[in-house]
């Protein structure tokens, strides 16, 4: 076995950022069926789904179920282009809603921050060519 080798390495451990999301963004509380944002919005938030669970959809095909811990909305934050995809509270959800200028803090001083952005960002890449 060499230092590449897949046994090598211990599995990444998921980095959980509800507690700093907690208490840098607005958390919100959404009712079974309660829509976040449908395509077309304009973006003013990502968010990270403390409680709960979201479902994502874009022109009523389901992309992914984002469940506690995660996060969905990065890309047109990122991006600001109207939102692609509708999300919608699947179970009662609290979720943190993070605006631009927060989520720029927490990529610039927290650590392992943009790790956790791209992971999410590959994520939602990945279900969305699933879901083609």
């Amino acid at each position: 076995m060499n230092e590449h080798s897949a046994e090598a390495r211990p599995a990444p451990v998921p980095l959980d950022f509800r507690q700093l999301a907690r208490g840098l963004g607005t958390v919100i509380t959404y009712a079974a069926g309660d829509v976040v944002f449908r395509e077309g919005d304009e973006p003013a938030h990502a968010y990270i789904v403390l409680t709960g669970r979201i479902e994502v959809s874009s022109r009523g095909k389901l992309i992914e179920e984002v469940s506690e811990g995660r996060a969905f909305g990065i890309v047109s934050l990122i991006d600001k282009k109207p939102r692609s995809a509708t999300a919608k509270a699947m179970a009662p959800s609290e979720v943190a809603l993070v605006d631009a200028k927060q989520f720029r803090f927490m990529v610039e001083t927290t650590p392992n921050f943009v790790w956790y952005v791209l992971s999410e960002v590959v994520d939602r890449l990945r279900a969305t060519n699933s879901a083609l």
